[in-house]
């Protein structure tokens, strides 16, 4: 039997997952970890964005979620993926240099080259979230090929798989009598496997993915999570860039999820971007979160991002907070390009 702290921790837990639309039984096989700067690297949500740019984008995260709640979420990835050879032929390399793309007004950024052949790409990504006794740990490959539907409109298709581990570490309670069955720590490995489509441009993107088709079933055993299937998550996101003149670019984007028996959910994102180097922005989501983020794009090999949550948990605390940084790296950038030319 528990002893009182432990009992308290347990209720305090699962009254903070009930209260944000999840319960124990839905934290294995429904909860995805949840980012607010998804937009700067979609493939967090998507496989066909593989391969997208023309150079090895690797990106860096950490998320921590609720300050000040002790056990509250944290999330760190490292995500990799670029195409395989160039499907780009070069008029005149004498013309591109590291501005032309960062400042070319519209319309003008394919000058020095074009696009001429359908091309592959391949990426990977590891991944740990957790919250309170509870984690995820996911080692996920992925490949994408990517066709021309006009000179300017591509489509890509991808897959990834991988393996998540689930775990319940049982051993961190302080339990009054150690023998209790949930002393024990509780590991399950599953395969993973999600898919999409992108439909993509230099003026705007829109996609859909679904993550989790592998339906796995969880047994916990009957001391504490009876059999549970995975549950599909689907994403669909839209996004269009706008010029206000030479400098400034503004990105409007939506994405929606559906996570049955999760309410359906819907982020609004707008981004401002200043000479494609510094930028600003705010998302705001249904259950009445507000994000705030900014970045900068340091030269044409580094950038950073930060973003704050003010979430309306449900736990009386509107000004709870979440922080999310973001380090991207782009190597074998042989064009000089300082703001992705295709996710911007």
């Amino acid at each position: 039997m528990a002893c009182k702290n432990t009992t308290w921790y347990l209720k305090k837990w699962l009254i903070i997952l009930l209260l944000n639309g999840a319960g124990i039984n839905t934290l294995f096989a429904q909860i995805r970890p949840q980012y607010s700067q998804y937009m700067l690297n979609n493939y967090l949500l998507n496989p066909a964005i593989t391969g997208i740019e023309d150079y090895l984008d690797l990106k860096m995260s950490f998320r921590t979620q609720w300050a000040g709640i002790e056990g509250a979420p944290t999330t760190y990835y490292l995500t990799a993926h670029t195409r395989l050879g160039h499907n780009i032929n070069v008029a005149n390399p004498s013309q591109v240099d590291d501005k032309l793309h960062a400042f070319a007004p519209k319309g003008k950024r394919y000058n020095a080259y074009k696009k001429v052949k359908p091309h592959h790409g391949i990426g990977g990504m590891i991944l740990h979230d957790r919250i309170g006794i509870f984690s995820t740990t996911e080692a996920v490959m992925s490949y994408a090929y990517h066709v021309l539907i006009t000179p300017e409109v591509k489509l890509s298709g991808g897959v990834a798989a991988g393996i998540s581990q689930y775990a319940m570490r049982g051993s961190e309670l302080k339990l009054a009598n150690p023998n209790d069955n949930l002393a024990a720590d509780i590991v399950l490995t599953k395969p993973m496997v999600s898919a999409g489509l992108w439909l993509y441009a230099t003026q705007f993107y829109a996609g859909v993915g679904i993550t989790q088709l592998a339906g796995n079933t969880f047994d916990f055993g009957a001391n504490t999570i009876q059999q549970n299937p995975s549950v599909r998550h689907y994403f669909a996101t839209v996004a269009y860039k706008f010029h206000a003149g030479e400098k400034f670019t503004f990105v409007p984007s939506m994405l929606a999820k559906i996570a049955s028996p999760l309410p359906f959910s819907m982020d609004y994102n707008l981004r401002i971007l200043y000479a494609d180097r510094i930028w600003a922005g705010f998302s705001y989501r249904q259950n009445k979160d507000f994000i705030f983020m900014a970045g900068i794009h340091l030269n044409n090999a580094f950038d950073l991002s930060y973003s704050y949550d003010m979430s309306n948990n449900r736990l009386g605390r509107m000004s709870i907070g979440s922080h999310e940084v973001i380090l991207g790296i782009r190597l074998n950038n042989r064009f000089g390009v300082y703001c992705p030319v295709n996710m911007w």
